[in-house]
């Protein structure tokens, strides 16, 4: 070794030992009104901190005392402090400082009261107008023994509407905090508890929030003490509505019928694994899993979600439900669903969901039997382009989005019905045939109903090869005699029924609607008005046969899809009987029909772009 190396390892020796000496012996005290500076700054507030001593006079872990530390609370949120600290002992590994890991050692807390306010629009006074957003990975300082006595935690979020005042106490039992509040108005009371804040293996904990509208529970493992940004649980909850459970976990839920649910779930950072979900929502079963994502402040949310039997009354609280009876008292039942389509609330959410349910249960008769289609969304703009409704008989399948990424809601559908039955759709008809069907509208409106009031497009409905009564052909033929004389077990034949309506503006037109059996052909014109399902439809029935009594004149079909209204040709009953009488009497001879093209209609009646 050259005199020269050995005189440059010498002096970087003395160096840092000089360097060493400095930081063991470092006076503290000097760094108060800096530490004042900083935490003002980061915070945008003035943090008063009434003195900082050094406890021990030399090591390179060095022993602080923090006296009257205060953090007021933003002006925003109210008076008082956001944090209040009357003494905090505890040690610092200065080697793991200098490599940039903040390492404290045995925390002693005496007096502590924290004030944390969420506003409604989401500011949060915990956090420095500096603060970086939160990385996936970041787990805070590393805190090696800590014991508080004397602590207070008190929450209040106007965002989720949940209250928080417990007392907070750690110490060689272990921690425990207790207290009361409100989740969503209605009172819980909150415990937590876990060992002894030490060292760095993985720390259990249990916590729970217990009250007549919502119990929960979670029991699990942090990766350290205190990481609760790494950890593993399981949680069970029983709620009366969903909604009380969304208010804790904030994923958007709806209000619901009661809910039990447990589940497992994993937190890195700000990502969610959740797996092994099972439960009820009222009726309905739910099981899957998702993983949840915050990337550039989005939502992002991929998963399945699977339902042994599902009822979409059960997405309702008695509420919702209370509202929607009200809405079908003053608007009359209707066809077309008032479901919300508007994404305003998820407009900062991503991602997507497979859906299936083996069963789907209503609260009467209905040709739906099960569900499946793959939920994806995309800034605002949501796509189910493999729906599958399963029929008593056939399937209804196709596409349904709603695309708001210009403000407003607009939705399409696109369905098409095949090898259906016609009488699981109108079983008291005692008409049956096999049913297709193709169905394309877009309009805009915050509700499905809404937007078909506006909508344009095209619809088409075929029954082909079927049977109904011959009383009720023969009055399609509009044959009095017939219709009023021949045998109630008697069938006819149904060749087609062709429905095509031409959609503009929430107008549906007649284009053509007939139906044809072998006892008769009946035409239908006019139109439907969306907006309301209120018909204004003509019909002409023309038999096939000679009728010994035709009623005379074109019939109206009037009221709601729901609702029909039919008035006989002017003139009423007993004068279109008196004039089909005379008709007869006269031994004129009634117009006869032929069979409709029911092929070619059919054909047409399908082509639905």
């Amino acid at each position: 070794m050259t005199p020269a190396v050995r005189t440059a390892l010498i002096g970087t020796a003395a160096l840092s030992a000089f360097t060493a000496i400095g930081l063991a012996a470092f006076p503290w005290s000097m760094l108060r009104g800096e530490a004042e500076r900083r935490l003002s700054d980061h915070y945008g507030r003035s943090v008063r901190i009434a003195s900082l001593e050094r406890l021990d006079a030399f090591s390179l872990s060095p022993r602080l005392r923090i006296r009257d530390l205060t953090i007021p609370q933003a002006d925003w949120a109210g008076p008082g402090s956001t944090v209040a600290i009357r003494q905090a002992d505890f040690g610092v590994s200065l080697p793991a400082l200098l490599t940039g890991r903040a390492r404290l050692r045995d925390v002693r807390v005496d007096g502590m009261r924290l004030d944390f306010v969420r506003s409604a629009d989401g500011r949060e006074s915990w956090k420095g107008v500096k603060a970086k957003a939160s990385s996936a990975s970041g787990s805070g300082p590393m805190i090696d023994g800590l014991s508080i006595a004397d602590g207070r935690l008190i929450y209040r979020d106007a965002k989720r509407d949940r209250t928080l005042n417990a007392a907070l106490t750690v110490d060689s039992g272990g921690l425990k905090l207790d207290g009361s509040g409100t989740v969503l108005g209605a009172p819980v009371r909150m415990t937590a508890s876990g060992p002894t804040v030490t060292g760095t293996s993985p720390w259990p904990f249990q916590a729970d929030i217990a009250g007549a509208a919502l119990t929960m529970r979670a029991k699990g493992r942090m990766d350290r003490p205190l990481d609760i940004r790494h950890m593993a649980l399981t949680v069970s909850a029983r709620a009366a509505n969903l909604s009380y459970v969304d208010a804790i976990i904030e994923a958007g839920l709806p209000r619901t019928q009661p809910v039990r649910l447990a589940a497992q779930a994993r937190r890195d950072g700000t990502d969610w694994a959740v797996t092994a979900l099972n439960g009820n929502i009222g009726r309905s079963h739910i099981a899957g899993g998702a993983t949840i994502r915050k990337r550039d402040g989005r939502s992002i949310i991929e998963g399945d979600v699977y339902s042994r039997q599902f009822d979409f009354d059960d997405l309702s609280d008695a509420r919702g439900r209370a509202i929607a009876a009200a809405k079908r008292a003053k608007a009359g039942p209707r066809v077309f669903p008032d479901t919300a389509i508007d994404l305003h609330n998820v407009a900062r959410t991503d991602g997507r969901l497979t859906l299936k349910a083996d069963k789907l249960l209503w609260p009467g008769p209905s040709p739906f039997r099960s569900l499946s289609g793959t939920l994806d969304l995309q800034h605002s703009l949501l796509r189910i382009d493999d729906l599958k409704l399963g029929l008593s008989h056939g399937t209804m399948a196709g596409s349904f989005r709603v695309d708001q990424r210009s403000g407003r809601p607009v939705m399409t559908m696109a369905l098409h019905l095949n090898n259906g039955r016609l009488t699981d759709f109108a079983p008291n008809t005692q008409v049956d045939g096999r049913l297709d069907g193709r169905l394309r509208l877009t309009g805009t409106g915050r509700t499905i109903r809404a937007a078909i009031a506006r909508s344009n497009g095209q619809i088409g409905i075929v029954a082909r090869n079927g049977a109904l009564p011959a009383r009720t052909a023969a009055l399609l033929g509009q044959d009095l005699l017939k219709g009023l004389t021949l045998d109630k077990a008697k069938q006819a034949s149904l060749r087609c029924a062709i429905v095509r309506l031409e959609v503009r503006g929430g107008m549906a037109t007649a284009n053509p609607i007939l139906i044809d059996t072998t006892r008769a052909r009946t035409d239908i014109s006019g139109s439907v008005n969306l907006n309301g399902e209120h018909m204004m439809l003509t019909m002409r029935g023309t038999g096939k046969q000679d009728s010994a009594l035709k009623l005379h004149g074109p019939i109206t079909i009037g009221g709601t899809l729901k609702q029909p209204q039919i008035a006989l040709p002017k003139g009423g009953p007993v004068g279109t009987i008196l004039k089909s009488i005379g008709r007869a009497m006269d031994g004129k001879k009634e117009p006869v029909a032929g069979d409709a093209a029911c092929g070619a209609l059919t054909k047409r009646a399908m082509a639905v772009g």
